[in-house]
């Protein structure tokens, strides 16, 4: 069992992560476009690939300007990546009075005497609360044994699985166990599931959150379950 600190810890990717993401993306989409610029002179040389008159005259409209330009374009298409990658980075930060979850677009904290413990959950760090409340569920790629440091370094309870995980039960719209207005969020929600709008999911999953709901996705199926009570 780890000693418990006073000093707070942060739980973040590496500079090294970050200076290796805005390199090896926009650098493999530069190779990428020259590739592609070079096959049609590639393929041409091969006597038995048909259709040979044709690729011909592709490479040889292929100079120069046109490498550049698909260098460019690659270029452009790994920063892009890079920026979508961006959007995944989250950083927890922890200590006695509070756990903070920061991403590009949101940021959430928690007294410390409202957090019962925490544990990942396929992708998902999931905060616990004191009745088995979920705090939030945010997707992260953060090592969960770093997590499972921080959390417990200053006295929060490590799961190693969702503690009421068996307590999730797939919705049904319409079903008597829930409420209209409970199943009014899901339906809108699971549009959102099924386009993938990660600002939806976060934001109806507060709305349900209010209703005593705690969701979760597997696929693009939902399931639901209440706090105890």
């Amino acid at each position: 069992m780890m000693n418990r600190t006073n000093e707070a810890t942060t739980v973040r990717y590496s500079n090294g992560w970050r200076v290796f993401e805005w390199t090896v993306f926009p650098g493999g989409g530069a190779v990428l476009g020259f590739i592609l610029a070079h096959v049609p002179g590639w393929i041409a040389a091969l006597p038995w690939f048909p259709n040979q008159e044709k690729i011909a005259e592709l490479a040889e409209v292929i100079g120069p300007k046109a490498t550049v330009a698909l260098v460019v374009v690659g270029v452009l298409a790994g920063g892009f990546v890079s920026l979508l990658a961006h959007d995944d980075i989250v950083s927890v930060m922890i200590d006695e009075e509070s756990v903070t979850i920061k991403g590009s677009d949101y940021e959430a904290s928690f007294r410390g005497t409202a957090v019962s413990g925490a544990f990942v959950d396929s992708k998902d760090l999931v905060v616990l609360g004191s009745h088995g409340e979920e705090l939030a569920r945010q997707k992260t790629d953060l090592k969960p044994k770093e997590l499972k440091a921080g959390f417990s370094a200053h006295g929060y309870d490590w799961h190693e699985r969702d503690p009421y995980g068996e307590e999730f039960t797939r919705w049904i719209d319409g079903a008597s166990s829930l409420s209209q207005d409970a199943h009014a969020i899901l339906r809108t929600r699971q549009a959102a599931v099924e386009s993938d709008d990660a600002k939806d999911l976060r934001d109806l999953r507060v709305q349900l959150s209010g209703h005593g709901v705690f969701v979760r996705e597997e696929g693009k199926r939902q399931y639901w379950r209440t706090a105890k009570n």
